[in-house]
């Protein structure tokens, strides 16, 4: 989430709006235990951060929030075993539900922006050695995107009632996805994109949010 900070801060500030950003490294905003596949240990903090953060925005009532998460997260079920496959898939359905549930009583509008496509390389290591041959630190559709889980993701935040956003093809304009827009990298590693990227994408995000289903 934190990736879309450039760009919603220059909307904040071409709109003259007041920004909170409210994210945390690891934490997810779907209502679910944070799993650490690398320690095997719940992540205690997270639902500590994600109480305080729902509860803030209960308090400022804001013109839109804007929500964002990964799928590459870890949690487990009712026993604290891992959730693998379609369990893992219904205890994070039910877990954003109910955060955008809370999020849309809140919020005049709710945006709820998918995932993005990530690359197989870490991409301005990849450009370092390969600064003459760019494309060859580009990744497949196949491998960058996951049009499973964004269809998961617009079913769900339209039956809580907000607005979804695709952001695939802002990212990943052709096949393979290159790691270069422009002059510009997309990514600052595998999966985050860059701040001087992200601003490129004010206008599409503000037309996006604003755009009738």
């Amino acid at each position: 989430a934190l990736s879309w900070f450039p760009a919603i801060e220059k909307l904040a500030l071409t709109k003259h709006w007041r920004l909170h950003s409210l994210t945390m490294s690891s934490c997810w905003p779907a209502d679910i235990p944070a799993y650490n596949g690398k320690t095997n240990a719940l992540m205690e903090n997270c639902p500590i951060w994600r109480k305080s953060a729902l509860a803030q925005i209960a308090k400022i009532q804001p013109l839109i929030t804007f929500v964002s998460g990964t799928r590459g997260f870890a949690t487990v079920n009712n026993k604290g075993d891992e959730a693998r496959d379609e369990e893992r898939q219904k205890i994070w359905t039910d877990g954003i539900s109910r955060t955008l549930i809370k999020l849309k009583a809140a919020s005049r509008k709710v945006v709820y922006i998918g995932d993005i496509p990530t690359s197989i390389f870490d991409v301005p290591k990849c450009l370092a050695v390969n600064f003459k041959n760019y494309a060859s630190c580009g990744t497949s559709y196949i491998n960058a995107t996951d049009d499973a889980w964004t269809t998961l993701e617009e079913k769900v935040a339209k039956t809580a009632g907000a607005k979804f956003i695709d952001p695939t093809l802002w990212i990943c304009k052709s096949d393979p996805c290159s790691p270069i827009d422009g002059n510009k990298e997309i990514y600052i590693d595998g999966g985050h994109l860059s701040a001087t990227f992200a601003l490129t994408l004010e206008r599409p995000l503000w037309a996006a949010t604003t755009s009738k289903d």
